[in-house]
């Protein structure tokens, strides 16, 4: 007639495996839920850092100006190059010397003599 086949072992075996998998899943969760507390402190401290820079800077130099702005300028037939910037309300003038190696494919005004590999597009 009946079986006497009981799948309470089963069961219970199925149980503890689900029980322990809802507990590794919570440990991620806390591990999870902790770094990003973490990285959320951090990112205040960070910020009033910055915040405590921003105020100190703006009382030694003053109100700091809002533009950014970069000039570059090569002279003429020379290795010369003028470069400016302007950035914080503090100003950089540098001088370089950078020599052209593309300089005998370059007729008058520095417009190309020939095609060489700086100025080839495809």
């Amino acid at each position: 007639e009946g079986s006497d086949w009981d799948y309470a072992t089963e069961r219970s075996y199925l149980q503890s495996v689900m029980n322990d998998m809802a507990q590794t899943s919570k440990k991620l969760i806390d591990v999870q839920m902790k770094s990003a507390n973490q990285q959320s402190t951090a990112m205040q401290y960070l910020q009033q850092q910055q915040q405590m820079i921003q105020q100190l800077q703006m009382q030694l130099y003053g109100q700091s100006s809002p533009w950014n702005v970069g000039l570059a300028y090569r002279i003429p037939d020379t290795n010369f190059n003028l470069q400016g910037s302007y950035q914080q309300g503090r100003g950089n003038f540098q001088l370089s010397c950078v020599p052209d190696e593309y300089a005998p494919l370059l007729g008058p005004n520095g417009f190309t003599n020939g095609v060489g590999p700086g100025n080839l597009g495809l």
